[in-house]
């Protein structure tokens, strides 16, 4: 194959993406692998971590409404924890800022005209530099109570997040609440869960098909979970089991 003949992305931004989006050989990548029985848990190994990032709206048109809805809101969910936990960075909150900005104002629009290209690509970009923060700054709570549900009802993981992230934000308000409002000049944990509802995920714990007798194990488990360890409030049982009550 001559120089002439390399494949291209058919998008033209999204070739400009793919050739700045080069990363070191040396950064980590996040995993969610399965320990115990299909629990989820995030992990990070460097083996694991790209090299080079291809970005095509057109290859997203396909997949089902439901799929754009839970991937687009856990892909938000990342953008908005990246963004206050403990063990943030100037660049990790850059990168996390952005990703909200793209996400937040495109995710409705993908709903509602799903061959919109331009907002496809927002979406993935977004996504992209989400999962980038993450690198650096890790995840919080609301992944540290998703993941629980997951592994007890197979909830599909972006649902799982959508049920609990409103309620991990109005928890961490008291101590994030100034970050909050970088991203949200308003009731940020309202937006999310306007959010959710434009994507018709579930918005309980009961719409899942939860039980409140597992509260207690699934608050154990989600207080050993590594991203619960990067929120910016300390995540104890006791809260891990008022978050669920809260989204009972």
């Amino acid at each position: 194959m001559g120089d002439d003949e390399v494949v291209r992305p058919r998008h033209h931004r999204a070739a400009q993406r793919a050739e700045r989006l080069r990363v070191a050989d040396d950064r980590l990548a996040l995993l969610r692998v399965r320990e115990n029985l299909g629990e989820p848990r995030d992990r990070g190994d460097e083996k694991a971590a790209f090299r080079v990032v291809i970005l095509d709206p057109a290859l997203t048109t396909s997949q089902p409404r439901e799929v754009t809805a839970a991937a687009g809101y856990d892909a938000i969910s990342h953008a908005v924890e990246a963004y206050v936990t403990k063990t943030k960075t100037d660049t990790s909150q850059a990168m996390a800022l952005e990703a909200w900005r793209l996400l937040e104002g495109n995710y409705e629009r993908v709903l509602e005209a799903p061959l919109d290209l331009h907002a496809r690509d927002a979406m993935l970009y977004g996504a992209n530099r989400a999962g980038a923060a993450i690198e650096l700054s890790m995840l919080g709570a609301t992944h540290a109570c998703a993941n629980p549900l997951t592994a007890k009802y197979g909830t599909t993981h972006g649902v799982a997040i959508a049920v609990m992230l409103p309620h991990v934000v109005r928890w961490n308000a008291g101590a994030v609440g100034p970050s909050y409002l970088q991203l949200w000049a308003g009731d940020l944990a309202a937006r999310l869960d306007r959010l959710a509802r434009a994507g018709g995920l579930p918005r309980t714990l009961r719409e899942i098909g939860a039980s409140r007798r597992d509260f207690d194990a699934l608050a154990a488990d989600a207080e050993t979970q590594w991203t619960g360890k990067h929120n910016p409030r300390p995540l104890t049982i006791a809260d891990a089991r008022a978050l669920y009550e809260a989204a009972w």
